[in-house]
């Protein structure tokens, strides 16, 4: 509430500051062609400092080796003399345009298989390096990073990364930046540490590159050094930092002639076994114990993966029987909101070329929500979506749907032309189960479905401009009459993108349009449209209807966006506009339709040490949301000040003020309510990377102007104990107060303010406590073993129910206390009984508090025992226990809900535990 006191002025100027946003983010756009065009004066004063034009970019030339290279870490056999090395390397930090400190020498031979590396990464200082898992991303060793655009589009690179200790790291890397670090080629790499430095040689077959053959081919190619210990980085093609970097301005190699692709096709079959200890809970129905589960099975399976090579620049991966398991699981969470939850997406059939199949880049982010996501692959193999029977009493629902088969092309054809398409299909899941009699039953949970998704792009003036189209269709086979009225027979969504950069490129425009068409049994189409992404029933709602006799609903998406992405000040403004019937969750991800989003950004840059700060930038900007009827349902004016101090810690802190608004969410499907006015804050600090012990904190809260609160802080410790062992610890914190937490709804008659339903909701106390735990052991490059442990205790205790008072307001009057109703508890539920002749029925709310306990970890052993083949020892551990009020009658509910650590931690280790025990091992043959 202290905060809220000091930002009151900035909440009551908000509406104004919205009203007039169009017209300061005109003047700010007008004004920054100004500074840039006084920023290249002053830079073009020092000639290391100016952005040359491609044709300028640096050249280094590979030469066919005269004799077999042995991949041994050091660069001396006599082929390695003929090719003109790269000796030319430019400082990016810590002194910008300064040349490299240390004396560096990289070449690239090649023969009719591979491309070939050599570094000469000489030293006079001390060398920092660690052993580390693959891909692993470490901060206190010395790195040397290869990048090559080997279509020379300016979209797309292979990136491969090593350090003295023989790190292998690679990934895709999109014209946008960051990487996509689950391509997992097949290429090798040795390093070596003598007295005068570290040396390294790699090996990249051809096969694992995507190129046009030609007689002279030209590449892109960007080398990077870092020498830790004095947090320098240099590049052999320079790009300043106020300048738009990225694939566009590698340098080039040249001398590469007379190569194919290698060899077409890699086959990849594994064998897997578990073995699995459930625990059996049970039934006290009957006397007859799980006829599904021993609590002892075991359960073999076998499949194969394969990559074709259709051209030298088109892959087409297949799959028959594919082992679509994630090793890493996912992290427990507490969502008691109407939305479900996004989970990464770790599958590398699935991540491995995503790129291509990225939609609609750019528009509103951040504060305003995520945008629709077209392509959200984790619906293929998800969690069924039918139910088991009410009769049974055992059953053995899968917990993931079969992948029967799965195929996807991606590449490049013609000229400029980016494709993608992935097909997948999965089979019908059942749940047998016994009922109480020991009769034998069957509930169908997922139909036969086939997933199919298209994606084209154009890309033209050397990948500044990017026209682009994407389609998806879903087909369910229904037949069971408990699907059929609750899925979806078809889905398709269509869409077109453009993405056009200009002014070497240090401006942006994008724009996106989509449209999405469902259909199916009239209460499957009802479900959708009342569902939480939209809640056509509202009953204020007069722009929205709903048509319970439909079988099909469609919509639209659009978005644009200008991004200003060079030069001291950046901004963008992004906007959206979703129509109420748009729908993509078949096979995409959203949370929200019926929207019109303004969405901004603006950031002042200052990557250069000063007395103070090494770097520092502030950012901030308004972003709004209204519904399709013009209500404003959303505003948010935040800023936020980054900084890293010339000892190398660093930091960030946010502010932001958000005033009262409407709320056409709050009532879940119910009339319009308020949202009132909040001030939120975060401050993160975190030390020096480099050092042995690492810290990161932070700090984050919000108030409102009705009472509700919460703190949330967590504190990231990272221990590296000589070259192979790293130790994470997180502990976290969160402590909430919500004034008004939906609880339930039901029809009255009577509740005339309300359209018929009373609305209850209850003040909601909740605390939740986690823990993550990390041991990364690596034995050799091939050799790791990780450890993941996350213990969650969380508690949340419903106070006093309440009941909605009135549309378009943040009112509620309290049962007993308000008004008259008696409110009386009776085996964990609330039996609400309305006072006075004439009044409703009484109605029952289960009384919602709980605690929940849970503990997941897993132990990870991986090895590489042949290139390309690896072999994995997996155990998995899971335990949790979610305890309601409502399962208890009015004694034994009175004390769930309170949090106590000790009897909390003693629970949950007493907890009974899933353990699960796999060995899967795969072999890689090329042909």
């Amino acid at each position: 509430m202290i905060v809220l006191k000091h930002m009151g002025k900035l909440l009551s100027t908000t509406r104004t500051l919205t009203r007039c946003s169009a017209i300061a983010v005109g003047s700010l756009l007008l004004w920054a062609p100004s500074v840039s065009a006084q920023e290249a004066g002053r830079l073009g004063s020092d000639s290391s400092l100016v952005l040359l034009p491609h044709t300028e970019a640096p050249v280094v030339g590979a030469v066919r080796a005269s004799s077999s290279i042995q991949i041994d870490g050091m660069p001396d056999e006599a082929a390695w003399a003929a090719a003109m090395p790269m000796t030319v390397f430019t400082q990016i930090d810590p002194f910008e345009g300064q040349p490299i400190s240390q004396p560096t020498e990289v070449r690239f031979l090649f023969d009719d298989e591979a491309l070939y590396i050599g570094a000469r990464l000489y030293d006079s200082g001390p060398i920092m390096t660690r052993l580390a898992r693959r891909d692993a991303s470490v901060s206190d060793s010395d790195l040397f990073t290869v990048s090559i655009d080997s279509y020379h589009d300016h979209q797309t690179s292979y990136r491969f990364t090593t350090n003295p200790s023989g790190l292998k790291r690679d990934a895709t890397v999109a014209s946008g930046g960051g990487g996509d670090s689950s391509w997992d080629p097949i290429w090798e790499v040795t390093s070596v540490i003598r007295d005068e430095g570290w040396f390294t040689e790699m090996r990249i077959p051809f096969s694992q590159l995507r190129f046009s053959p030609g007689d002279d081919m030209v590449w892109g190619v960007q080398a990077e050094r870092n020498i830790r210990r004095v947090e320098e980085s240099a590049f052999f093609s320079f790009t300043p930092k106020l300048e738009r970097g990225g694939v566009a301005r590698y340098g080039h190699l040249t001398g590469l002639r007379g190569i194919g692709a290698g060899k077409k096709l890699e086959v990849l079959p594994y064998v897997g076994m578990s073995a699995e200890y459930i625990y059996q809970e049970p039934s006290s129905q009957v006397a007859f114990n799980n006829p599904f589960r021993s609590g002892s099975d075991y359960i073999g399976r076998a499949g194969v993966d394969l990559k074709y090579l259709l051209g030298s620049n088109l892959t087409l991966d297949a799959a028959a029987n594919p082992d679509f398991g994630q090793v890493e699981v996912d992290p427990a969470v507490i969502n008691l909101t109407a939305f479900e939850t996004r989970f990464q997406e770790r599958r590398p059939f699935f991540v491995e070329g995503a790129e291509i199949f990225t939609y609609g880049r750019g528009g509103p982010t951040g504060s305003t929500g995520r945008a629709p996501q077209v392509l959200y692959s984790r619906r293929i193999g998800r969690r069924p979506q039918g139910g088991v029977s009410s009769d049974a009493v055992y059953s053995a629902a899968p917990t993931s749907t079969t992948i029967l088969g799965a195929a996807k092309i991606t590449g490049k054809i013609g000229d400029g032309w980016s494709v993608g398409l992935i097909d997948a299909v999965t089979g019908r899941e059942y749940a047998p189960y016994v009922d109480a009699a020991g009769a034998d039953g069957r509930s169908v949970l997922e139909p036969p479905t086939n997933y199919l998704a298209g994606r084209v792009r154009r890309d033209t003036r050397a990948g500044e401009t990017q026209i682009g189209m994407i389609a998806t269709a879903v087909h369910r086979s229904l037949g069971d009459p408990g699907l059929v009225d609750r899925l979806r027979s078809a889905a398709y969504v269509t869409g077109a993108d453009l993405v056009h950069e200009f002014n070497d490129r240090a401006w942006k425009i994008s724009g996106a349009l989509a449209s999405s068409y469902i259909q199916g049994d009239p209460a499957a189409i009802l479900r959708a449209q009342e569902s939480s992404s939209r809640y056509l029933q509202r009953p204020d709602a007069t722009h929205l209807s709903v048509d319970p006799t439909a079988t099909s609903m469609g919509g639209s998406y659009a978005m644009g966006e200008i991004n200003k992405q060079a030069g001291t000040f950046t901004g963008r403004i992004g906007v959206a506009r979703l129509s109420p019937g748009y729908e993509v969750n078949d096979l995409g991800f959203q949370t929200e339709t019926e929207r019109l989003i303004l969405d901004t950004h603006f950031q002042w840059n200052n990557p250069r040490p000063g007395r103070h700060f090494r770097n520092w930038s502030l950012m901030g900007g308004p972003d709004n949301k209204w519904n399709t009827s013009g209500d404003w349902i959303f505003s948010d004016f935040n800023v936020q000040f980054t900084w890293r101090w010339l000892n190398y810690w660093g930091g960030s802190v946010r502010v932001a003020a958000r005033p009262t608004t409407d709320d056409d969410r709050l009532t879940r499907g119910g009339p319009m309510a308020r949202t009132p006015g909040s001030g939120q804050w975060r401050l993160s600090l975190n030390s020096d990377s480099r050092k042995a012990l690492g810290v990161r904190t932070q700090y984050s809260g919000s108030s409102d102007a009705a009472g509700s609160w919460q703190h949330s802080g967590s504190i990231d410790f990272t221990y590296r104990s000589g070259e192979k062992l790293e130790l994470r610890l997180g502990p976290s914190l969160t402590r909430s107060f919500t004034q008004a937490q939906y609880v339930a709804s039901t029809s009255d008659p009577l509740a005339t303010n309300t359209f018929g339903r009373r609305y209850v909701f209850a003040p909601l106390d909740q605390t939740t406590l986690a823990l993550e735990a990390r041991m990364n052991a690596t034995f050799s490059p091939t050799l790791t073993l990780q450890v993941y442990a996350q213990p969650l205790i969380s508690r949340g205790d419903y106070g006093d129910l309440a009941e909605f008072r009135a549309p378009r307001t943040y009112r509620f009057s309290t049962y007993g206390e308000d008004i008259g109703t008696s409110v009386r508890q009776a085996d964990g539920d609330y039996l609400i009984d309305p006072d006075g002749p004439g009044a409703a029925p009484e109605f029952t709310v289960r009384d919602k508090s709980f605690n929940f306990r849970s503990l997941l970890g897993n132990a990870v052993l991986r090895w590489e025992w042949s290139p390309g083949s690896t072999l994995f020892l997996v155990w998995q551990q899971s335990r949790a226990a979610r305890v309601r009020a409502s399962d208890f009658d009015e004694t034994g509910a009175l004390d769930v809900g309170s949090f106590d650590l000790g009897y909390d931690t003693q629970e949950l280790f007493g907890l009974p535990s899933d353990d699960i025990f796999l060995i899967k091992m795969n072999y890689w043959l090329n042909f």
